[in-house]
């Protein structure tokens, strides 16, 4: 088989395929849609762009809106430094109607005939939620107990005790009460159930009341205003436009210490995996204190790894990453 051209002297030039751009990495933020689960957003923006890998920071139910972080390639190896932050929402409660998802996709479980609640006692009832505090999952949940989904025990008829979760509101305020609806802002911890919020709050008032819409508008430092809509994505498949929008992951873990490795020799070192016990010892007086992981950029801030000073014996101490 022929490759590339001969030259006059009878010698043979092999031809190489053009070596591959590595894809970018980072996080997109994308509104996510009513009707989608958050695995589906995922899979369809991974079709559209061919990335290698992806993952999001945190779970939306089909009938929620908004905020989703997305991990593009190298961005998944920091989701866990991500799906820990803290969450907010703008959130809609029907007061007086009670349903068995605790939201408007179920099925009516009862109406409450008594006169509406006043704004006050809605107020204080809210107050009452604020804070940390145990929160009981949903029986319509994805959480497993005993080897199954409790959604899968409750569709199947069978009663498990649900597990207690320690959650923290920081903040639930009303924005809008005209009985029996309420349209309110929260902002609370990770893991943290809007759903059973809203029948906790009903149950507080003597109403009853199930969730009528959900739509994430932050997480942790991102914000819904700076999300990309699923119809803007479609329109850019196989451009690169998306590109543009990334969160690199140095600026994604600014929350983290950073020390600045400029020596090359130091860099080559790093990307094959290791430094100096020298340079480990030394540095590790400079963020002396610090038990998570420390980013350790290069002069033109790409993220080459994180660092966790205080592993023990056994654990990990570098991540390493490869950017274009």
């Amino acid at each position: 088989m022929r490759c590339g051209a001969s030259s006059g002297t009878g010698a043979q030039t092999v031809g190489h395929a053009p070596k591959r751009e590595p894809m970018p990495s980072g996080l997109l933020l994308v509104d996510k849609p009513e009707g989608w689960t958050s695995h589906d957003v995922v899979h369809r923006l991974r079709k559209w762009f061919k990335w290698k890998k992806a993952g999001h920071c945190g779970t939306l139910d089909p009938f929620a809106t908004g905020l989703l972080v997305v991990c593009v390639n190298e961005a998944t190896r920091i989701a866990d430094q991500l799906v820990g932050q803290d969450k907010s929402y703008r959130f809609s409660m029907r007061l007086g109607v009670e349903t068995d998802t605790l939201d408007r996709t179920g099925r009516i479980t009862g109406r409450y005939d008594g006169p509406p609640v006043s704004h006050q006692a809605l107020v204080e009832a809210l107050r009452a939620f604020e804070g940390p505090q145990l929160q009981q999952v949903p029986k319509f949940s994805a959480v497993k107990v005993k080897g199954r989904r409790l959604y899968e025990w409750t569709r199947a008829g069978v009663a498990v005790e649900r597990p207690k979760r320690p959650v923290i509101i920081h903040r639930l305020q009303v924005i809008r009460y005209q009985w029996p609806d309420v349209e309110c802002d929260i902002t609370c911890s990770k893991g943290t159930y809007v759903r059973q919020l809203a029948e906790d709050v009903g149950a507080q008032l003597g109403c009853g009341a199930h969730v009528t819409a959900l739509r994430r508008t932050a997480s942790g430092p991102f914000a819904l205003e700076d999300a990309l809509s699923l119809e803007t994505l479609k329109g850019w498949r196989g451009a690169m436009e998306w590109t543009s929008h990334l969160i690199p992951l140095h600026a994604a873990l600014s929350h983290l210490p950073a020390l600045v490795i400029e020596e090359p020799t130091l860099r080559e070192q790093l990307q094959r995996g290791h430094l100096s016990q020298q340079w480990l010892d030394t540095h590790a007086a400079v963020v002396e204190g610090q038990i998570g992981p420390v980013r350790l950029m290069g002069s033109d801030n790409a993220l080459l790894a994180l660092w966790w000073p205080a592993a023990q014996p056994g654990e990990r101490r570098l991540r390493i990453f490869h950017q274009p």
